[in-house]
C-alpha cells in the first residue's frame, strides 16, 4: 500500500515539474529580445562599420529576373532585378554561446546601415532602394546581408533603323551617391542568372560588367544588356500582310477596262492600306532620332498604291476616248511598246480591220488550185490514146461590198480577175497589219504599268527586308 502512494507521489511531481517548467520557445523569445538588447543598445546607424579602421568594403552581385518593357518612343528601359549587397559590421556581432545559440537575426533595414547604392542612370528621381520594412540579414559574425528587389527604369539610348530585325544594348548604372573610394568600396563579385524569366518580345543574349570606379573617384559599375527584339510577331502581323497589300495593288493594271472597277479595286487597295498602316503605327517606333527602314519602305509602298489609282483613272480615260484613231506618233510608240511587251493581235482593244480611209472593199480570197489532169482521146479507128497532163486555170472568189452586177462576158471576167489577184500582196499586207485604236493604247498603258509596278514593289521588297535582316 505504501509502495502505490510513492508510485503516485513521484508521477505527480513529474507532472507537475514538466507543466510548470519554460518551453524551449520561451528561451529563444528570451534569448532573442536579450541580443537585441544588447546588440542595439549604443548602435547608430548613421555610424559607417569599420570607420577607424579603413574603407568598408561591400560585395554586390547583380540578379537580373526578368525584361518588363522598352519604350522606344520614350527610349527607356524597364527591368526586374535583385542587387545582393554583403558587408561586415562589428557593432552588429555577437558571441553565440552568450545568447542560446542564436546564428542569425532578422531586421528591417530602416534601422541599420545601409549604403548609399543608387541607379545612376534611372529616369526616376533618386531613392534609397528597397523599403523600410525590408529584412536585412545578421549573423553573429556581424556579417550583413542586404538583398532589394529592384525595378530599374533606365534611360536607353536605341537605334530602331533595322526595326523589328534590331538588337539593342542599353545598360544599368549603379554608384554611391555621396561615399568616396576612401570610404566605401564596392567589389562586384558577378551577375547570377538563376531567377531570369524569358519574356515575349525581348531575348536577353548576354550581361557585362564594367568597373569604372577610377574613371569617377567612386565606387561605379556598369552592367550592358546585349538585347535582342523576337521576330515572330512584328513579321507575321506586320510584313506579311504589307507584303499581301503590295501584290494586290499591282493587280489593279491587269483588270481590264471592260470590267467597270479598275478604279474601284485601286481606291479599295489604297483605303485599306490607309487602315493598316494606322493600325500597325502603334507598333513602330515613334521616336525621330532615326527612321526605320520599315517605315521608308511602307511609304514606298503606299506612294506605289496611289499613284496606280492615278494611273487607273488615265488608263479608263484614254479607253474611253472617242473620235478618230490615235495620231502616227501615239501610233508608232504603241507599236514599239507591244512589240517590246510581246503583246500580239488578239488582245484587248486590237483589231485588224482596215483603217478608216481606205476603199470600202473587203480583202480579197485568192484560191489557185491547179489540177492535172489526164485527157483521154478516142481516134476514128476505134482506139483510145491518152494526152495530158493539162494544168487548169486557178479559181479567184471575188468579193466586193457593193453590187457590181453580173459580169457580160467570161473575158471580162478573167480580166477583172487578173486584176484583183494583182492587188493580193497588198490586201494581205494589210490585214497582217495591226491596227491601234484607243483600247489597243489603253492595253498597252495597262501591259506597261503591270510590269512596271511589280517591277518596284519586287524591288523595293527584296532591297529593304534582306538589306534589314543582313545589317541587324
Amino acid at each position: 500500500m505504501e509502495s502505490t502512494c510513492w508510485k503516485r507521489y513521484v508521477l505527480c511531481m513529474s507532472l507537475l515539474s514538466i507543466t510548470c517548467s519554460p518551453g524551449r520557445g520561451q528561451f529563444r523569445s528570451s534569448s532573442y529580445a536579450s541580443l537585441t538588447a544588447d546588440i542595439f543598445r549604443g548602435y547608430d546607424k548613421r555610424i559607417r562599420p569599420n570607420m577607424a579602421g579603413g574603407p568598408t568594403v561591400v560585395r554586390m552581385e547583380f540578379e537580373p529576373v526578368s525584361i518588363i518593357s522598352l519604350d522606344e518612343s520614350a527610349q527607356v528601359l524597364t527591368t526586374f532585378g535583385r542587387l545582393h549587397f554583403e558587408w561586415s559590421d562589428e557593432l552588429l556581432a555577437w558571441n553565440k554561446t552568450d545568447h542560446e545559440g542564436v546564428t542569425h537575426l532578422l531586421w528591417p533595414q530602416d534601422d541599420v546601415w545601409l549604403p548609399d547604392i543608387i541607379i545612376g542612370n534611372s529616369v526616376e528621381e533618386e531613392r534609397h532602394q528597397g523599403y523600410k520594412e525590408m529584412p536585412v540579414k545578421i549573423m553573429a559574425s556581424g556579417l550583413v546581408t542586404w538583398s532589394p528587389g529592384i525595378i530599374f527604369r533606365t534611360g536607353c539610348q536605341m537605334d530602331v533603323t533595322f526595326y523589328p530585325f534590331d538588337s539593342q544594348t542599353c545598360g544599368i548604372l549603379l554608384s554611391t551617391k555621396m561615399s568616396k573610394i576612401r570610404d566605401i568600396v564596392v567589389q562586384a563579385s558577378g551577375i547570377s542568372w538563376g531567377s531570369y524569366s524569358p519574356g515575349g518580345v525581348w531575348e536577353l543574349r548576354n550581361i557585362t560588367m564594367e568597373d569604372l570606379t577610377v574613371a569617377r573617384g567612386v565606387s561605379r559599375f556598369q552592367f550592358t544588356l546585349d538585347l535582342k527584339r523576337l521576330r515572330a510577331y512584328p513579321v507575321l502581323n506586320i510584313i506579311v500582310p504589307v507584303l499581301f497589300l503590295s501584290l494586290t495593288s499591282t493587280l489593279v493594271f491587269h483588270l481590264p477596262a471592260e470590267a467597270g472597277e479598275k478604279v474601284g479595286m485601286s481606291m479599295t487597295v489604297l483605303l485599306a492600306y490607309a487602315v493598316y498602316l494606322v493600325i500597325i503605327a502603334d507598333n513602330m517606333p515613334q521616336t525621330s532620332r532615326q527612321v526605320s527602314l520599315l517605315a521608308i519602305y511602307l511609304v514606298l509602298l503606299l506612294a506605289v498604291t496611289a499613284l496606280g489609282c492615278v494611273l487607273s483613272v488615265l488608263v479608263l480615260s484614254v479607253h474611253h476616248t472617242s473620235g478618230d484613231v490615235p495620231g502616227p506618233r501615239v501610233d508608232a510608240w504603241t507599236r514599239l511598246l507591244r512589240r517590246w511587251l510581246r503583246l500580239g493581235g488578239h488582245g484587248r482593244g486590237a483589231t485588224n480591220k482596215v483603217r478608216p480611209g481606205t476603199p470600202d472593199t473587203e480583202v480579197t480570197e485568192v484560191t489557185e488550185v491547179t489540177e492535172v489532169t489526164e485527157v483521154t482521146e478516142v481516134t476514128e479507128d476505134g482506139s483510145m490514146t491518152t494526152t495530158g497532163p493539162h494544168h487548169r486555170t486557178p479559181t479567184v472568189d471575188s468579193t466586193s461590198s457593193s453590187d457590181l452586177g453580173s459580169l457580160s462576158s467570161q473575158s471580162d471576167h478573167r480580166s477583172h480577175t487578173s486584176g484583183t489577184a494583182s492587188g493580193q500582196t497588198c490586201a494581205g499586207q494589210d490585214q497582217g497589219r495591226e491596227i491601234i485604236t484607243w483600247p489597243t493604247v489603253a492595253e498597252t498603258m495597262d501591259r506597261l504599268f503591270f510590269l512596271t509596278f511589280t517591277l518596284l514593289v519586287s524591288l523595293a521588297t527584296f532591297v529593304f527586308l534582306p538589306y534589314m535582316v543582313h545589317m541587324a
